[in-house]
C-alpha cells in the first residue's frame, strides 16, 4: 500500500477524490481512475505537477483493487471518523442533550400514533416497500417470494 494515503485524512479521501461512493465496485472504480488519467497523464497535461497528479491516481488505482489494501484503507478511513464523533460526544456533549420529562412523554405518544398508523396501513414488500395482497405469494413490483404468503411487513 502507498503510504502517503495513510494515515487516512479527509483532504486525501480516495473515495471523494475519485467522486464514487465508498461501496462503488471495481469496474466503477477503475472507470473514475481511468477518467483521472485522462486529465493528469503528462503526455496530455502540460502541468509541471502532472507526474505527482498521475502516480498518486495509479497508487489509487493500485489501493483500490487490491482488497487487502482497501479493506485496510476503509478500517483506517472508518477508524477516523469514528474517534472523531467520539471525540465529539464527551460527557458536556451529552449532557447537553437531556429531555424534559415533557419532551419524553410526547415522543413515546407520537411513537404510538406511528405505530398504530403502521397496523392500519396496508401490507407492504420488505424489499421494495411494495403494497402487497393478503393472499399474494410474490411481490408484483420487486418478484420477492413472500414466505408466509404476503404477511411480510
Amino acid at each position: 500500500m502507498d503510504q502517503r494515503l495513510l494515515p487516512y485524512a479527509p483532504d486525501r479521501d480516495v473515495y471523494r477524490l475519485l467522486q464514487v461512493d465508498p461501496r462503488a465496485g471495481t469496474d466503477e472504480i477503475v472507470d473514475a481512475c481511468r477518467r483521472l488519467a485522462r486529465t493528469f497523464h503528462p503526455d496530455r497535461n502540460g502541468s509541471w505537477r502532472a507526474n505527482e497528479e498521475m502516480q498518486v491516481v495509479n497508487a489509487i488505482r493500485g489501493l483500490l483493487t487490491d482488497p487487502a489494501a482497501r479493506a485496510e484503507y476503509d478500517v483506517a478511513r472508518w477508524r477516523f471518523w469514528a474517534a472523531r464523533d467520539a471525540a465529539v460526544l464527551t460527557p458536556v456533549a451529552m449532557e447537553a442533550t437531556r429531555r424534559s420529562a415533557f419532551e419524553i412523554q410526547v415522543r413515546a405518544a407520537l411513537a404510538g400514533v406511528r405505530a398504530a398508523l403502521g397496523a392500519l396501513a396496508p401490507p407492504r414488500c420488505a424489499t421494495c416497500r411494495g403494497v402487497i395482497n393478503a393472499d399474494d405469494r410474490y411481490c408484483m413490483a420487486c418478484g420477492r417470494h413472500l414466505l408466509t404468503g404476503g404477511a411480510a411487513r
